[in-house]
């Protein structure tokens, strides 16, 4: 059910699919669940909860260094997302679709508040004492932010016609490695700027 969401988003998810796939009869899914805008309900909840206990709740917010912070947060996010692919498949879908939202806006307020407190959260407490001293580390902070919400928003811009499912998202992962490792070298003081790993 999460994987046709994913693939074809809410209004063109078919409960024929879901049924095929699951195997199981049709009169089956609607005696759990009374209507597609129920069932898809339910999978934004589930896909919700699994990403704030499986991938926000267990971030380290106690590393100073910022790089290794991301670096760290996106090593936990891939272990989450190798043991369900399909919550964070739901989510990115729904998230670049913006697919359905007055169905559930309870539920897409909630997405939206996870996403600005998960981003407030990685950006608080971090040791500007890394940066660069010729720029003000308020500066930096914002750069850094700017280039990352560039990225991001290139990126989710050429995903909006791609199956999310059966797409390569090691190659993505590996891109985002790659800017943190040019913004250190920018940005961050000659003696820190190591390569992000925390070690």
């Amino acid at each position: 059910m999460l994987k046709e969401f994913a693939s074809h988003g809410y209004a063109n998810a078919s409960t024929n699919r879901m049924v095929q796939e699951a195997g199981i009869g049709k009169g089956m899914l609607f005696y759990y669940f009374k209507s597609k805008e129920e069932l898809y309900r339910y999978c934004l909840e589930y896909c919700i909860d699994f990403i704030s206990s499986e991938y926000l709740a267990q971030l380290d917010l106690t590393e100073p260094d910022f790089m290794i912070r991301f670096k760290k947060a996106g090593e936990i996010k891939m272990r989450a997302y190798l043991q369900n692919p399909l919550p964070f498949l739901f989510l990115a879908s729904t998230y670049i679709r913006r697919d359905a939202p007055e169905l559930v806006p309870d539920l897409y307020q909630r997405l939206e508040e996870l996403t600005a407190n998960g981003l407030k959260a990685m950006f608080a407490n971090i040791d500007t004492s890394l940066f660069r001293q010729d720029v003000a580390p308020e500066q930096i902070i914002n750069l850094i932010r700017w280039a990352i919400d560039g990225w991001s928003s290139e990126t989710i811009a050429a995903l909006e016609n791609q199956d999310l499912t059966d797409y390569d998202w090691d190659s993505t992962f590996a891109e985002f490695d790659e800017l943190l490792s040019a913004l250190r070298k920018i940005l961050y003081r000659r003696a820190a700027h190591g390569d992000c790993t925390g070690e």
